[in-house]
């Protein structure tokens, strides 16, 4: 005969909001991260870019996530690289890869029994690194404005420049900052 504790059912109730509680928080961990990362790459020019924007919500497909991870982390730096190169800016070669590559190995990881507590912390930890990371490329991004893109002649660098770096999401049209549809489009973006 198995034992069973007689405290589980009548502790269930009460464990229940604590459990949609950190439910909800995880889910608005994931969702901030993804946006973190889509600012990322849609800073970056359409012609640079790896991977679209909305490929990082893939993360949210439970398992499928598991394989994503390793395709998508590469191409994201993939696209920095070449975005900070179109800009003459300095950025180490592959920036971030690693640290992706072993975001995603440690998720992985954490499925493996008792290793799980050690590759948990590990990848979290790696998680916010990341994370912080990828924030400061993407507003290192936004600091340095595109200024010769599409075309565009360069501006006097006593001017203020005209176009920042966004692009519409559905042409890849260049727009100013302060413009909330695409000239070329019409999307709002």
């Amino acid at each position: 005969m198995f034992y069973r504790p007689h405290f589980l059912p009548h502790m269930l109730p009460h464990m229940l909001p604590f459990f949609f509680l950190f439910l909800l928080v995880t889910i608005g961990f994931a969702i901030a991260y993804i946006l973190t990362l889509q600012r990322a790459i849609s800073r970056c020019a359409p012609q640079n870019r790896a991977t679209s924007p909305e490929s990082a919500w893939l993360l949210l497909i439970p398992f499928f996530n598991m394989i994503w991870q390793f395709i998508l982390y590469p191409r994201i730096s993939e696209t920095l690289e070449r975005e900070f190169r179109a800009r003459n800016l300095p950025i180490e070669p592959e920036p971030l890869r690693n640290l992706g590559l072993a975001v995603a190995v440690l998720h992985v990881c954490w499925f493996i029994p008792v290793v799980h507590i050690f590759t948990g912390i590990a990848g979290f930890i790696c998680l916010i690194l990341y994370w912080i990371k990828i924030s400061g490329y993407s507003n290192q991004l936004l600091n340095h404005p595109v200024l010769a893109y599409a075309g565009f002649a360069q501006q006097p660098q006593t001017a203020a420049p005209a176009y920042e770096a966004r692009f519409c999401t559905k042409c890849g049209n260049p727009m100013r900052i302060d413009e909330v549809f695409c000239q070329r489009c019409g999307k709002r973006v």
